[in-house]
Order: structure tokens, then sequence, then C-alpha cells
């Protein structure tokens, strides 16, 4: 019942916004009555944060993608690029709810949209390190900024894509962002 109630809490709140949102939608997604919502999380500002340490956590567990390397910088730059794709898209409406709310939220916001993503800019990084050690990676780049920059990029195109606002396909988008970034790094 709990992972139902944050499943509705997470559609509800990615379709209403936070301050919109209310218990009984929630209650209701999640075929509940209200006092049973309030039984397991006694607010819904306590829900909102179960929601958004379930969404982080699924950020987190993307960051773990080493043994996946081949070696070949856009290949790996392409699977770094899918695996948090899929997550943004996975995490999307929660994420929407709390860059456009996050003034109200700062620490949620936080949370999902800073914190959640430092193993996977960890991975990126341990990753560029050793391609810099080999000679594939520029030996003046400046890891941190690139990770962080490189999946910014990632979640603007999502955004786009998800608003309408691209008409342009995901895969194309992510195959052009890494074509972009490597070409800035690798070693010619």
């Amino acid at each position: 019942m709990r992972q139902r109630l944050i499943e509705a809490a997470r559609a509800e709140f990615a379709e209403n916004g936070i301050e919109r949102a209310t218990t009984r939608g929630i209650a209701e997604r999640a075929d509940c009555n209200e006092v049973t919502l309030f039984r397991h999380f006694e607010s819904k500002q306590k829900l909102l944060g179960f929601v958004v340490r379930d969404a982080s956590e699924e950020f987190r567990d993307i960051g773990e993608t080493h043994g996946q390397m081949t070696g070949d910088l856009r290949k790996d730059l392409r699977h770094f690029a899918r695996v948090h794709n899929e997550s943004l898209e996975r995490c999307e409406g929660i994420a929407r709810a709390l860059i456009g709310e996050g003034s109200r939220q700062p620490m949620l916001a936080k949370e999902l949209i800073d914190d959640a993503l430092d193993p996977i800019h960890q991975s990126i990084i341990d990753y560029l390190r050793a391609g810099i050690r080999e000679g594939r990676v520029r030996s003046d780049l400046k890891v941190g900024p690139f990770a962080r920059l490189f999946t910014a990029t990632l979640m603007g195109g999502m955004l786009r894509r998800t608003s309408k606002l691209s008409k342009q396909k995901s895969e194309n988008w992510l195959r052009e962002t890494v074509e972009l970034f490597a070409r800035g790094i690798e070693t010619r």
C-alpha cells in the first residue's frame, strides 16, 4: 500500500504540481481512502518527502555503471546518456514539479535535482579520469564541470521534448549531445 501511495502521489504531483495536488486525489489514484494515506504518511508534506526519496533512489541507482564501459568514448558517453535519460523520463513529473516549486521546497529540490545526481556525476568523472590517464581524453579537461554540464544538457533536452518545444526524438538528442561533448574532450 505504501508503494502504491507513493506512485499515486508521484502521478498527482506531476499532473497538478505540489501545491495543487490533494491528498484526496492521491488516495483516489491509489484506490484507498485518505485515512489510509494519513496512517502511512501523516501529511501531504511527508508523503512528498517519500516521493522525492523514491525518485532520488532511482537516480542514485543509475550512478553505478562502471562495469559496462567499453573504452570507446562515444559509446560510453552514449551509455551514460541513455541510462540518465531513462531515469529522467521516469522521474520527469516530480522533477518538473520541484523545478517549478523549488523555492517553496528547497531541500527536496536539492535532494532530487542536485544530490541524487552525485553518483552518475562521480561515475562520469571516474570514467573521464581513466580516459585522461589512457590518453583518450584531453588532459586539461575539468571533469567535474563536464559531468554536470553533460547531465544538465540531457535534462534540458528531456524537458524540451516533453514540453513539445522540440520535435527531435530522444535518440537523436542523445546522439547529437554525445557527439558535441565527445568532440570537445577527445584527444586528436
